[in-house]
């Protein structure tokens, strides 16, 4: 008897190790893939971390790859983000994520002529199609955005750089209230306000060069 009741916990314990290693790998390969897909460059992850059991966990190390002829290696650099999200739901038509949580992202901003890199990463995240990503759709509760920095550098009228923080941005209801939305057009939203707010934050630093550039943006 004693022996069957080990065996059944070895059993559980293996089975409860794949399904963690599974989880934790389709994550990662999807936020890569997509990720590369709709920003043109090289979107990675350093690992995923996941409970099978509860759906949160944390994605670690997530970094967006500046395009061609820019200075930096990466636009975006994030140490931890904290994930909820319905696992099953990742078997079904609509992903929905419970909870996304963003602490001290680092972005990168080059201003060159005429554009920036991160307004050549939005206009590739906008022209993005679901055939290029997932047919699926994609439903976000609750996404916040906090303490973040963005570095700023530019070479038009000489060499010029500065550091300011980006305001927190808070979303909630992505993908409901009867607007169903594609996996590419729900992180769409969530891009298109990070790059806003991080080039708001450019628009107002003491960088004449780049605020000059980026100001139009928004008047």
């Amino acid at each position: 008897m004693k022996k069957i009741l080990a065996l059944l916990l070895l059993v559980l314990a293996v089975t409860f190790v794949i399904a963690t290693f599974s989880i934790d790998r389709m994550v990662k390969n999807s936020i890569e893939s997509i990720g590369s897909e709709m920003t043109g460059t090289s979107v990675t992850v350093d690992r995923v971390s996941i409970s099978p059991l509860s759906g949160n966990g944390t994605i670690y190390g997530f970094r967006v790859a500046n395009p061609a002829d820019f200075g930096q290696e990466d636009a975006i650099s994030i140490g931890e983000i904290s994930v909820s999200m319905d696992l099953w739901s990742m078997f079904s038509d609509e992903i929905v994520i419970n909870e996304l949580i963003v602490a001290s992202p680092s972005v990168y901003v080059e201003q060159q002529i005429p554009d920036n890199n991160l307004q050549l990463i939005l206009t590739n995240v906008k022209n993005a199609t679901p055939e290029q990503t997932s047919e699926k759709d994609m439903v976000i509760d609750y996404f916040v955005m906090r303490g973040g920095s963005a570095e700023l550098y530019t070479e038009i009228g000489g060499e010029r750089t500065a550091t300011v923080e980006i305001s927190e941005i808070e979303l909630r209801d992505v993908g409901r209230g009867g607007v169903q939305k594609a996996v590419n057009e729900a992180i769409e939203e969530i891009v298109q306000d990070v790059v806003e707010q991080s080039l708001r934050a450019a628009a107002q630093s003491g960088v004449e060069q780049i605020r000059d550039a980026i100001r139009g943006l928004f008047e």
